[in-house]
């Protein structure tokens, strides 16, 4: 896990060395257009006549070899409207031909994981469903839902437009959990005393790491409504995969008139990985407001509907106690899967700084979505008794498919950018 995460971080910082070089190339850029020496611009006057030995003779020559002495020569553009001597500022303001731009950055956030919500209601439901065919096992009460919890996400997009208004652009979002097994993100619960077990507590569901990555293709247009808004539709190629690290726990004690009397079974440790990968279409509203030339608000809104496969396996150490004081370890295995869906809503605001062709954008991302199953397979697979310790599901996942459970994400971000612009026969 450790690994994986360093290997992801390695990449990500390359990638941001990358983008710092082309930054300071693009200051060279902007430096070596800034000392460029503009020519002064000849003005004709009029032709004088004087008393010298040359009466006749030509006070301003024209500059064209071509042009006859005496005839009025062309008007020649003034100093001030020199496109090489407007000022930076200026020149990168223009609507652009085309337009070529990186941006790369950073954010933190809140979320609330599917993982952790789905797990209060549907571990309730299924030790109701587990009291048809094991009657007194422990019920599993939550007490103690999961918190919001900390993010820090990276982030990363290249931007082609053409003519100020149609636009696409590839951005990744990958968004990491900040808890671990020292900063827990859990969910707790309670089984109340029955003919068979004595009351407990316990934790139920651990989450050790998360990481969400979005992928966006998208494509835009935005037409002028005044002289300083622009709106329009869009449409997003959406790709999201999601793992989860997790860890289930349980704790029962055999009452002295059970079968196996004052045995005490509970979970000692154990990982599984949960992951999701899906994909949709998604339509949007994308608008842009021009409060000054170097300052823009932009929005989008995103109808979110994404879809496809989860899976679930792992481990789960069990160690139980007997009466004599003897002990046994064993291990059981969870495996599920099945068909996943998200709908929702993916709202984006940001405001925009701009000098000469670099930028930096500060904004937000609100994911607002609820999480259905289709289909939902799976069991605990070991030789422990069922009835002692807490599943994550049994055998059909009725409880996790009649609910529907919200994951919602937060985030705040700063955004440095690179702008490359390309336009009639120039590249600047």
């Amino acid at each position: 896990m450790f690994t994986n995460g360093f290997i992801f971080f390695k990449f990500r910082s390359n990638l941001f060395l990358y983008f710092g070089v082309v930054f300071i190339i693009g200051c060279g850029v902007l430096f070596a257009e800034d000392s460029k020496q503009t020519l002064p611009s000849v003005e004709t006057k009029k032709n004088q006549t004087t008393t010298s030995e040359k009466p006749n003779s030509i006070q301003n020559p024209s500059p064209n070899p071509d042009q006859a002495p005496n005839s009025n020569p062309t008007q020649a553009t003034s100093l001030a409207d020199r496109e090489d001597n407007q000022t930076p500022m200026e020149i990168f303001n223009k609507v652009y031909e085309h337009r070529f731009m990186i941006r790369g950055g950073w954010g933190i956030g809140k979320l609330s994981p599917a993982i952790l919500n789905e797990t209060g209601p549907a571990w309730f439901q299924n030790s109701l469903f587990r009291q048809i065919t094991e009657p007194g096992a422990p019920l599993s009460i939550p007490y103690k839902p999961a918190k919001d919890l900390g993010l820090n996400s990276q982030f990363f997009d290249i931007r082609y437009g053409y003519k100020n208004k149609y636009e696409v652009q590839y951005a990744e979002d990958t968004s990491l959990g900040v808890y671990s097994r020292d900063l827990p993100a859990s969910n707790n619960f309670l089984s109340p005393r029955t003919d068979t077990y004595w009351a407990s507590s316990f934790e139920g569901n651990r989450l050790l790491r998360f990481e969400g990555v979005s992928q966006h293709l998208r494509f835009s247009y935005t037409h002028p409504i005044s002289k300083i808004l622009m709106i329009g539709p869009s449409i997003n190629f959406h790709r999201y995969t999601e793992r989860n690290n997790i860890s289930y726990g349980s704790y029962s004690t055999s009452r002295p008139e059970a079968a196996v009397p004052n045995k005490v079974t509970w979970s000692i440790g154990g990982d599984a990985n949960a992951e999701y990968s899906m994909k949709g279409i998604l339509p949007g509203v994308y608008a842009k407001l021009k409060l000054r030339d170097w300052w823009e608000i932009r929005g989008r809104l995103e109808l979110l509907d994404r879809k496809g496969n989860f899976s679930v396996l792992g481990s789960q150490i069990i160690q139980e106690v007997y009466n004599d004081g003897t002990s046994n370890l064993a291990v059981v295995v969870p495996a599920y899967g099945g068909k996943v869906r998200d709908k929702g809503t993916i709202l984006n605001l940001e405001t925009s700084f701009q000098y000469c062709r670099f930028s930096l954008d500060i904004g937000m991302i609100r994911q607002d979505v609820k999480r259905n199953y289709d289909s939902y397979f799976g069991d605990t697979v070991g030789n422990v008794p069922r009835s002692d310790y807490s599943a994550r599901s049994v055998y059909i996942g009725f409880s996790e498919m009649s609910n529907s459970v919200k994951h919602t994400v937060t985030e705040f971000y700063i955004m440095p950018g690179v702008s490359f612009y390309y336009d009639e026969d120039k590249i600047y």
